[in-house]
């Protein structure tokens, strides 16, 4: 493969992951947009959305914590790879996310995590927040 192959190979992963990010995001958005949604059915929805917007979504599962609930993924178990972000409404913590890979996977920029799903964690966390 020609460095120009390798160039165009590595813009399209890039540019498929950051479409990933935004059919997770959108998906939460109109969760929390819904007039009649109940935290429960917002929480129901960021648990699906949220494992096929990671890198690895085959062992992406995730945990929604908000004052002593727990919402949980299927197959639900924590491993050493997670990343979190607090669910904060009006500056106090009231629950958490946080995402675990099931499997060991290559670093990246927060362990197996890109920076970009860091982020689109923080801003799930951020668009609970505003929805409690």
């Amino acid at each position: 493969m020609n460095p120009r192959e390798r160039e165009d190979r590595d813009l399209i992963r890039f540019l498929q992951e950051r479409e990933k990010e935004l059919a997770c995001l959108y998906r939460v958005e109109e969760a929390v947009n819904k007039p009649d949604a109940t935290l429960e059915d917002v929480c129901r929805v960021a648990l699906a959305a949220i494992p096929p917007g990671w890198q690895y979504p085959e062992v992406c599962v995730v945990r929604i914590t908000i004052d002593g609930d727990q919402y949980e993924s299927d197959g639900m178990k924590d491993t050493p790879w997670v990343q979190c972000a607090d669910i904060e409404v009006q500056d106090r913590s009231v629950g958490r996310i946080c995402i675990w890979y099931t499997e060991e996977k290559p670093a990246e920029d927060k362990g197996p995590f890109l920076k970009e799903e860091t982020k689109l964690l923080k801003t799930i966390a951020e668009r609970i927040g505003q929805f409690i």
